[in-house]
């Protein structure tokens, strides 16, 4: 009869722990949160960190007003690395993002509804 290792429990807790099973390698931190006027809507300006493998990004994402930033990417404007970033609602529809990023990853015209426009230095 073949007999099968034993394998204690603190050693498959720290596989399944350094597998990144059931976690996300992502990170927000907000730089900015501008709330729409007479709107329920807010653009958040944020450094997107995906791990030591990438560089920081710098992202814009519509939410609604004082919602949570959910840990997934921009809808509205990604840079492929830390940049300035400045946000401005125009109306309650119209956003105005101010940077200096010579070729982004996302620039949308349109989210949800929100006219998107672009200024550069």
């Amino acid at each position: 009869m073949h007999k099968l290792p034993l394998v204690s429990v603190p050693t498959i807790l720290c596989l399944v722990a350094s597998s990144g099973c059931g976690g996300d390698l992502c990170a927000n931190t907000i730089t900015s949160r501008v709330t729409a006027p007479g709107s329920a809507r807010d653009a958040v300006a944020f450094s997107r960190d995906c791990g030591a493998t990438t560089d920081f990004s710098t992202q814009v994402a519509l939410v609604r007003s004082g919602g949570e930033l959910p840990n997934v990417a921009g809808d509205v404007f990604i840079a492929p690395h830390s940049a300035q970033v400045r946000v401005e609602w125009l109306g309650p529809d119209t956003l105005l993002v101010h940077h200096a990023v010579p070729n982004p990853n996302l620039k949308a015209g349109q989210v949800d509804g929100v006219l998107i426009r672009y200024a550069t230095p």
